[in-house]
């Protein structure tokens, strides 16, 4: 029994695979309240069966938005910790590259994700899956001039900005957004070897975050 969570996008899920298959899922598109929702979904899922059942706690460690990064990851390492059972962090590109796929996903895949700046986060798969090469921040000119050189079908929640802006951008193949989702993201986990003595997950930041320090702190650095 696997028990996977998300919230590093615009969206909240929670979802629990069982002998092979999803048995139970919630998600609700959101911009803010993840933390006000993320555990009563977990509550909901993992059921009267209780956390002593399950075999795995995953979680999407992003990249994606600050907070809602830190609400998962320390949802599933509180839970892992109370537990005993093993949290594993999976990146949030895997998520919505199998998603792509099961809509019917061909060829290379571009799976470009919210920065909710100017700029997309991006990472390219093979055909086969297999990433090719290193996650990147990228505008939408250097992302268009990237994909008039190598095609590949784009998936993830910025794909309807990055068509907004660049309605007539070269060598994409075909589009596929949406949100992350913990369902698929449970899958992932259950196809995965076991990793026991995978570190406990951590955030993937492509760029610094969004903060500033309390005005008290502000003080004291002066």
């Amino acid at each position: 029994m696997i028990l996977a969570l998300d919230a590093a996008g615009s969206a909240c899920s929670a979802a629990l695979w069982r002998d092979g298959a999803l048995a139970h899922s919630c998600f609700e598109e959101m911009d803010y309240g993840h933390a006000q929702a993320l555990m009563p979904m977990v509550e909901e899922v993992v059921g009267p069966e209780g956390y002593g059942a399950l075999d795995l706690i995953c979680v999407g460690t992003g990249p994606g938005a600050y907070t809602g990064l830190r609400i998962a990851i320390s949802a599933a390492r509180g839970l892992a910790l109370a537990t005993g059972i093993q949290a594993l962090g999976i990146e949030n590109f895997a998520m919505h590259a199998l998603a792509a796929r099961r809509q019917g996903a061909q060829g290379p895949l571009a799976v470009i994700l919210e920065t909710r700046r100017a700029e997309f986060y991006v990472r390219r798969f093979e055909a086969d899956d297999a990433p090719a090469g290193a996650a990147d921040v990228l505008d939408a000119a250097t992302l268009s001039a990237r994909l008039a050189m190598q095609p590949a079908f784009l998936a993830g929640d910025a794909v309807a900005r990055f068509m907004t802006e660049v309605p007539d951008a070269p060598g994409v193949s075909g589009t596929h957004a949406g949100h992350a989702d913990a369902a698929i993201l449970a899958e992932i986990a259950a196809r995965m070897p076991a990793v026991p003595d995978a570190p406990p997950p951590s955030p993937v930041y492509l760029r610094p975050p969004d903060t500033t320090p309390p005005r008290a702190d502000r003080q004291r650095l002066r």
